[in-house]
């Protein structure tokens, strides 16, 4: 392999760890595990070698799917998360938090970084109320032409109806004609 490419096997000879179990941690944690494909072969990065270290040490205390995915992408640790529960079951007291926060003074920079993402959101603004008239006045248009498309469709159903009328009258008189050309001795 090149080098910090792994296949599974060797990720477990490395962590000293089934390979059916290493490969159930690829399948179930594939989210967090990512890999290039070479054919059936799914080869990891060095990275991913300490992920599978870490999931598998998680496993094994009997830590939760939901629990493991986001402390390995990097949400909540899992000792904040057992404070949390410490401090909910009222074991530990709460920390008290400062209701206003630091003030940061900014740097030349980082003001033309905020004046620059301003200028931007109120040009999309601008742009995000042009397009909103233009949708608009869209659907005006198209209200129009489907009215129009109605009424077009209601004349179209009045002079079909006109027309069978009057197959129906050409019908009728045809008839009458044959029976007024019959002789009267096969009336």
């Amino acid at each position: 392999m090149a080098d910090g490419s792994k296949k599974i096997a060797e990720i477990a000879e490395i962590l000293g760890v089934d390979e059916a179990e290493c490969r159930f941690i690829a399948d179930e944690y594939s989210v967090i595990l990512p890999c290039k494909k070479i054919g059936k072969v799914s080869i990891y990065d060095d990275n991913s070698v300490d992920r599978f270290r870490k999931i598998a040490d998680l496993r094994t205390q009997g830590v939760p799917k939901e629990v493991i995915i986001p402390a390995i992408r990097g949400g909540k640790s899992l000792e904040l998360r057992a404070r949390e529960d410490l401090i909910k079951m009222g074991l530990v007291p709460e920390e008290k938090k400062t209701s206003e926060p630091k003030q940061i003074p900014r740097t030349e920079t980082e003001e033309e970084l905020i004046l620059a993402v301003r200028s931007a959101e109120s040009s999309v603004n601008t742009v995000d109320h042009r397009l909103a008239a233009m949708r608009e006045d869209i659907d005006l248009k198209n209200k129009s032409v489907l009215d129009a498309i109605a009424g077009v469709s209601a004349e179209v159903a009045e002079l079909k109806n006109q027309v069978h009328t009057l197959w129906d009258q050409i019908a009728e008189l045809e008839e009458f004609l044959r029976e007024a050309n019959k002789p009267f001795w096969k009336k």
